[in-house]
């Protein structure tokens, strides 16, 4: 499994539930997920520590096979889509 980082830019802070949010995207055979993160905290707490809770939630959720989350194929170079062999 491969996780996009979490970077400032990505993380918004919502001051009316107290709660850093940013859509992870992980990366598991060929298929990319985006999980709709959300952690509380203060809004002086240091990004970088945001940035870990909300990659941590979206590896639990992940893991869980559970929560929401969109998943995407990815397209091959010619525009085919390809997937895994059974």
């Amino acid at each position: 499994m491969q996780i996009k980082k979490v970077t400032p830019d990505s993380i918004t802070y919502n001051p009316v539930t107290n709660m850093f949010e940013a859509n992870v995207e992980l990366k598991e055979d060929g298929t990319i997920y985006h999980y709709p993160c959300a952690v509380e905290g203060a809004l002086m707490m240091p990004l970088a520590m945001a940035a870990f809770k909300l990659t941590q939630q979206a590896k639990h959720r992940h893991a869980s096979g559970k929560g929401l989350h969109t998943r995407r194929v990815e397209t091959a170079p010619d525009g085919m889509t390809w997937q895994r062999a059974a």
